[in-house]
């Protein structure tokens, strides 16, 4: 069984961001042989929420009605969510429709709008589920454990072959790193489902810390941010000054320079059930 690649993006930010994710999905396909690309997407709108037309600019490759859009298979494959999930409502019917691959966080109440799991076909290989959970360490959005919602998710998995990639939408480093050695421990043996990667997002600071844990299971703390990094976390930095020197009220309009896409590449072994090797990416756009 061949080996699988898969890249995982960080935080979309604004239009700057959706266009290198759609570039970074076009060149990491056809130059580095990745098979599947995920992205967050929660701040693509304005660098707040995601909106329905926001979306699927993303998974088709590039935005809604631009002429000569590639096909489908040029964009993004799969889009998880995080704390402004349901920023903008728009997005709220896609969440729920079973046939697109958008979820939002597993560890928030049942009766929450969307998926909390989806289910990702891989070629000749057992399927490669994806869940999102939101850390509970200094974030506004109130949240169950994360721990006990991964658990609760991947018991349930009809599917006990199947590999399986957590993100951890967090704050606290901490946090990350302990998801994926709770994971390891509970989901890194030979029966049930395996978790193969733990990926931290939400900071929008790439850390240098991708690594496999008893080489197995691909780690790293954030994946950084897609988008414009001349400016504060993606924001203008005139304006997040203006904010945080002079507490004026100032509108943290989206950046635009220095635009890139950061996250990582994960190889994954499907015959045996493990990660292979993690890298971090860090592609300029313009």
């Amino acid at each position: 069984m061949p080996e699988l690649t898969v890249a995982f993006l960080g935080d979309v930010v604004g239009s700057p961001g959706r266009e290198a994710a759609t570039h970074a999905a076009r060149v990491l396909r056809a130059e580095q042989g990745v098979s599947l690309v995920i992205a967050n997407a929660e701040n693509a709108r304005h660098g707040s929420g995601l909106s329905a037309d926001n979306y699927r600019a993303l998974r088709r490759g590039s935005e809604v009605g631009r002429p000569g859009a590639p096909p489908a298979h040029a964009g993004i494959d799969a889009v998880t969510l995080g704390d402004h999930a349901f920023r903008e409502r728009s997005i709220i019917p896609l969440l729920g429709d079973p046939t697109e691959p958008l979820l939002r966080p597993a560890n928030l109440s049942a009766t929450a709008p969307g998926k909390p799991l989806i289910r990702l076909p891989i070629p000749a290989g057992p399927p490669l589920y994806v869940l999102t959970v939101l850390g509970r360490l200094f974030m506004p959005l109130p949240a169950d454990s994360p721990f006990a919602a991964v658990d609760r998710l991947l018991a349930a998995l009809p599917e006990p072959e199947a590999l399986v990639i957590v993100e951890i939408h967090a704050e606290a480093t901490s946090e990350k790193q302990a998801m994926a050695w709770h994971c390891l421990g509970r989901w890194g043996g030979p029966a049930g489902p395996r978790v193969v990667a733990v990926l931290g997002s939400h900071t929008h600071v790439q850390t240098a810390d991708a690594r496999l844990l008893e080489h197995r299971l691909a780690a790293m703390t954030d994946l950084g941010m897609t988008g414009p990094h001349r400016g504060v976390i993606g924001r203008s930095a005139p304006a997040t000054l203006d904010a945080m020197v002079n507490q004026n009220p100032t509108p943290l309009d989206v950046a635009s320079d220095d635009v890139r896409a950061q996250g990582c590449v994960l190889t994954l072994d499907p015959a045996g059930r493990r990660a292979l090797g993690i890298r971090a990416v860090d592609m300029p756009v313009r």
